[in-house]
């Protein structure tokens, strides 16, 4: 894993993830948040187990999207990791357990408050229905507009 910006303060990581599966995706990106502090050791498993019973995959216009989380008790402080991943991985369909969807990118969220979730869910699908946004995280090149899109969630 490459990560490409990082803002702390903030709350945010942009990270190049190389996996081949979803659950070695998540225990990646989760490791990473655990390392950096944002999470306990416990939310790897419990991001995991979660994504098993609500999937988070989510069909966009532009490419695949996931939205992985789970309960606050995992949590230390707010942040979202933002991760592009080099090679698909297949996600079962947020509300639709027959369906799949391959995922290109995914936020990982990490809420403290449970009252902020839908708020936070919410703007990340609407940050992700606008295509040329989705464009712009995975081609990777532009950090700065990386950078401004991180910081809008994050406000």
């Amino acid at each position: 894993m490459q990560i490409l910006k990082e803002n702390l303060d903030k709350g945010y990581l942009v990270a190049k993830v190389d996996t081949t599966d979803k659950f070695e995706t998540l225990k990646a990106m989760g490791t990473v948040m655990v390392e950096k502090g944002f999470v306990k050791e416990s939310y790897i498993e419990a991001v995991k187990e979660r994504e098993k019973v609500f999937p988070t995959g989510l069909p966009m216009e532009a490419l695949g999207v996931a939205i992985p989380h789970t309960d606050s008790i995992h949590v230390n402080k707010k942040a979202v990791m933002c991760g592009i991943l080099e090679t698909p991985v297949e996600f079962v369909v947020m509300g639709d357990d027959e369906a799949r969807v391959q995922v290109e990118v995914i936020f990982m969220l990490a809420i403290v408050k449970p009252d902020d979730q839908i708020a936070m869910l919410a703007q990340l699908v609407e940050t992700c229905q606008n295509v040329s946004v989705l464009h712009t995280i995975k081609a990777a090149e532009d950090l700065d507009a990386i950078t401004e899109i991180m910081d809008g969630l994050m406000a």
